[in-house]
């Protein structure tokens, strides 16, 4: 079995990263300890929303010690955060700094909370690629009505992404690879969840630009952030698979982060784990 990610950052709406059910608590079944997994399985956890600096998330920097030290009683094959590490340099530095003591392999891909239309460098210095792919174990693996205008700089941001990801297509398109995918931003909303407003999905045309290479690169499942809320939902045949975040709850619902199970066809079983006593 060959499963590859992909990350790639979506400057579409000035934020983002692409390799996101109804609204009510998980199931037992989807909260297990997952300490034990199948040999031919890959595991993947996913902290999204860590926002460490940010005014309403006083215990963000706690709440992420907490999360790695959950994390690490996991035989985890990779560890992903997905955006919206920390509000400033500073706050990216304390974050990785609490990130070293993971025992996983980590990948980082930014949020709209790390990247503006132009300050991407910023986050490169700091973290390296926004866009990329990376194999994992020895497998191959708030308030617009409307979108506002990109500016030039964050719409030629947004073609070279999009160039990269249709080259993909041309090289991964073969029938025994797995690709799956991560990106801050889920392309749809789940039902009318959140609420209406397009900063919380991917506007067009973007949103037809990126399905259409998703579906040529036959991804039958995202990893996304951005809502704070753990959900699980299917959308023009993809499942979107949404992170809970660890620092602060817009919607409700339990800080805490995802355990991704990936069988050797490609399936992807979510839990969803909270982090016990954690507070916004």
């Amino acid at each position: 079995m060959k499963i590859k990610f992909s990350v790639v950052v979506t400057l579409m709406i000035t934020c983002g990263a692409f390799l996101n059910a109804q609204n009510k608590a998980p199931s037992a079944d989807a909260r297990g300890n997952g300490k034990d997994k199948d040999k031919d399985q890959v595991l993947v956890v996913q902290i999204s929303d860590t926002h460490l600096g940010d005014g309403h998330a006083p215990h963000a920097a706690e709440n992420l010690r907490q999360a790695v030290k959950m994390i690490n009683d996991r035989d985890a094959d990779a560890v992903i955060l997905s955006g919206d590490i920390g509000e400033n340099p500073q706050a990216w530095d304390e974050a990785r700094s609490i990130l070293k003591k993971l025992k996983s392999p980590l990948y980082y891909l930014p949020g709209n909370h790390d990247v503006h239309s132009k300050d991407v460098d910023r986050y490169r210095r700091a973290f390296r690629k926004d866009y990329y792919e990376f194999q994992v174990k020895n497998y191959d693996v708030y308030g617009a009505k409307a979108p506002a205008p990109l500016p030039g700089d964050t719409q030629e941001e947004s073609e070279k992404m999009l160039s990269w990801l249709n080259d993909l297509t041309q090289e991964q398109r073969t029938p025994d690879r797995i690709v799956i995918g991560v990106q801050h931003i889920p392309v749809f909303h789940d039902a009318k969840f959140p609420d209406p407003k397009p900063y919380w999905v991917i506007s067009e045309p973007y949103r037809s630009k990126e399905m259409k290479a998703l579906q040529q690169l036959h991804i039958k499942h995202m990893l996304v952030g951005h809502w704070h809320n753990g959900r699980v939902f299917e959308r023009e045949g993809i499942t979107w698979h949404v992170a809970p975040s660890t620092s602060w709850l817009p919607w409700g619902g339990e800080l805490g982060f995802a355990v991704h199970s990936i069988d050797p066809n490609g399936n992807v079983h979510t839990e969803f784990v909270d982090l016990p006593g954690a507070v916004p």
